[in-house]
């Protein structure tokens, strides 16, 4: 199975509009962080290094992670969704 994460953060308004299209997907994990990366828990930050978006959150959200390829913005994570229902 494909691992598909949603990197998001709060306060972020393309990251909400990015969930409301997700709402009827299981097969996606939404993973939320604090926008002040200052706020991060250990944890969180580990995560977002091992899978590679670290950086990219550090600049913009939301990050769609499928299974190694980062898709980066609200109008890709769209399009991606619509061609992968």
């Amino acid at each position: 199975m494909v691992e598909k994460i949603l990197f998001s953060l709060e306060n972020c308004s393309k990251c909400m509009q990015t969930k409301e299209l997700l709402f009827d997907r299981k097969d996606i994990t939404i993973v939320t962080y604090p926008h002040d990366v200052n706020n991060w828990s250990s944890e969180q930050l580990s995560n977002a290094k091992a899978y590679g978006v670290f950086e990219d959150l550090q600049v913009t959200a939301p990050i769609l992670w499928v299974d190694g390829k980062k898709i980066i913005g609200y109008l890709r994570i769209r399009k991606w969704l619509q061609d992968n229902k």
